[in-house]
């Protein structure tokens, strides 16, 4: 299991990314991922090559509507331990 975190951002589109915000979104659902949006980012749970599938997926369909697009990744996978979002939460006593 694999946690990530993703930010996809149109550049030049004006102060407001909302709706790209929730065009990604749309396509994270479509996959069978955890899916929790955050103010600056999405964190996603599941397999590393359908999170990688869909990160792929969701830069393309923002870019549909931009010039320009910065997407980041952040990939934490572990073989020692379970790594879900509830166990990164519990270990600093977030419930």
């Amino acid at each position: 299991m694999v946690v990530a975190e993703v930010s996809i951002v149109p550049i030049g589109e004006g102060p407001s990314v909302s709706k790209y915000v929730k065009k990604a979104i749309e396509v994270f659902k479509k996959y069978n991922l955890k899916v929790e949006p955050h103010a600056m980012g999405t964190v996603l749970e599941g397999d590393l090559e359908e999170i990688l599938e869909a990160f792929k997926e969701a830069h393309r369909e923002v870019l549909k509507d931009s010039k320009r697009v910065l997407s980041t990744l952040k990939i934490d996978e572990r073989t020692d331990k379970e790594n879900t979002i509830e166990r990164k939460l519990r270990a600093i006593g977030i419930e």
